[in-house]
């Protein structure tokens, strides 16, 4: 199967990767990306680019969001050589170390197939060549000094410069057309030279030893605190960038809540979110409708989905507070934000509608579409949607969170026993907690995050019970007990994640 896009890094604090990709490019297309990750969260440059990217500028203001796009494309391009270049590196050296004939077949089909990445790469291959033909270790103690030299590369300290002067292309341009800035700020000029001036070496020993004369009398940052010293630096530099908005506040606040954590690198690892990466086709079949269209559309779409976003006031709210809004005026606006799926048909459309509007939808025996609310909209308490308890609905609890922050929401029924069990559709493990009698939680995973979270679930979270006794699809005595059940879960994955490809005759999981 051609798939565009495996995966993707977004300076954010997960990876995401496709949900249909084949299960011979799961393990490395996660490499591919944790390596994207790994480099981001440890250097100054990915630093810069994540406090940027967490910056929501407002509407008004294109000064700004020119700003942010200028800054954002200077830091993403001055590093993507270094950052393609090892992370094809590193799959390499996973494919290395299972069988040196996968190794070859993955170099030659990057040649054939895949040549831009295979450039990215190919300053590197001196490296595999020496090393191929090493043990296990040797060639993991080379591969972490290669990723030592990718992150002082990285490491440039670029944050002592003026961040006035990367607010505009013209000031870029004058300031790296100074002599030696290259040398000393840009991350795939110093990369590729450090690599280049280690093909003098004749064995694998010398190799190591200079890959790590190129790091080992740097300044370096070995404890929390220094690395929370340095942030604070870089967050000052960012706001410098954007010096004289009237947002700068805002800015400020956000930023504030960035802070340095001591993470294990398996715990990272497994900050996945699976995705269709259909998100531009969503954006471009979305219309607006009325509540007269809704209704009607929700009594004749056989395999539709009403998904409740939640109230304006609340999700305004949690938008301000996201942008740096301290204590945000709430919105006296108690409307409901809905969003209506057809899967037959592929429209998408959304509207706001008036609580007795929704109420009157809901309530409609009529109505054939499956609900769906997100985890935030969600009364874990009483067990249903706010403000909607008494209608007599079954409903579906969708989080898009990765598994570890999903557990906070897994604890609010510690105190009963829940069933679970999983459904999969093309690589995507798809977790189902019957939660309640009248609700289906439901978080999509990737294959290697559900194996880590059903050990976990196993070992600490003993008041879920796992269905056990029905494969893939069959029908239980808790979660699906029926073929409605498994229509409307296959509708809601195939709604979220699968709606512009083709619908099959049947109804199983593309």
């Amino acid at each position: 199967m051609n798939v565009e896009i495996l995966g993707q890094y977004d300076f954010d604090n997960f990876t995401l990767l496709n949900a249909l990709m084949s299960e011979s490019e799961q393990i490395n297309t996660a490499i591919h990306e944790y390596t994207h990750f790994g480099l981001s969260n440890q250097s100054v440059f990915g630093t810069i680019s994540y406090c940027l990217n967490k910056l929501i500028i407002p509407q008004d203001c294109k000064m700004d969001s020119d700003k942010k796009e200028v800054a954002m494309e200077f830091f993403f391009s001055n590093v993507l050589k270094v950052q393609e270049g090892m992370a094809v590196f590193i799959e390499s050296i996973y494919f290395l170390l299972r069988d040196k004939e996968e190794y070859e077949s993955f170099i030659n089909d990057l040649y054939l197939n895949n040549l831009p990445y295979y450039e990215y790469v190919k300053p590197l291959c001196f490296i595999l060549n020496i090393i191929k033909e090493q043990k296990r270790e040797t060639i993991l103690s080379v591969a972490h000094a290669v990723f030592q030299v990718a992150l002082e590369s990285m490491n440039a300290p670029i944050f002592e410069l003026d961040g006035k002067s990367f607010a505009t292309n013209k000031l870029i341009k004058k300031m790296v057309s100074k002599q030696d800035f290259s040398k000393k700020y840009i991350p795939n000029k110093r990369f590729f030279a450090m690599i280049d001036d280690c093909k003098k070496a004749t064995s694998c020993e010398e190799l190591i030893e200079m890959l790590w004369n190129k790091v080992e009398h740097k300044d370096t940052i070995s404890t929390v605190t220094e690395s929370a010293e340095r942030l604070e630096k870089i967050k000052g530099f960012v706001l410098d960038i954007f010096s004289e908005s009237k947002y700068i506040d805002l800015y400020r606040n956000k930023l504030k809540k960035i802070e340095i954590k001591e993470k294990d690198t398996s715990e990272i690892f497994l900050q996945q979110i699976p995705t269709a990466f259909n998100e531009d086709y969503i954006a471009k079949k979305m219309k607006k409708a009325s509540w007269e269209i809704i209704k009607e559309k929700c009594k004749n779409a056989e395999y539709s989905m009403l998904f409740l976003a939640g109230s304006v006031k609340e999700n305004l709210s949690d938008l301000l507070i996201k942008m740096g809004v301290i204590e945000p005026k709430k919105s006296e606006d108690e409307r409901e934000i809905l969003f209506f799926y057809d899967l037959m048909s592929k429209e998408v459309y959304c509207c706001i509608l008036e609580e007795k509007q929704l109420q009157e939808i809901l309530a409609d025996g009529e109505n054939r579409s499956v609900l769906l609310t997100s985890y935030k909209n969600y009364d874990y308490e009483r067990d249903c949607i706010p403000r909607y308890s008494r209608i007599n609905r079954f409903t579906y609890i969708y989080c898009d969170r990765t598994y570890n922050n999903a557990i906070t929401y897994l604890n609010r029924w510690a105190d009963r026993e829940v069933y679970y069990r999983y459904m999969v559709y093309e690589s995507m493990p798809v977790l189902l907690v019957k939660n309640s009698n009248s609700s289906i939680f439901i978080l999509p995973m990737t294959p290697i995050v559900a194996d880590e979270a059903d050990r976990d679930i196993r070992k600490n979270h003993k008041n879920m019970l796992m269905i056990t006794d029905a494969e893939d699809g069959e029908y239980d005595s808790h979660v699906i007990t029926d073929s409605k059940k498994r229509d409307e879960i296959d509708t809601i994955i195939n709604c979220l994640f699968f709606i512009n490809m083709p619908v099959p005759n049947n109804n199983n999981p593309y």
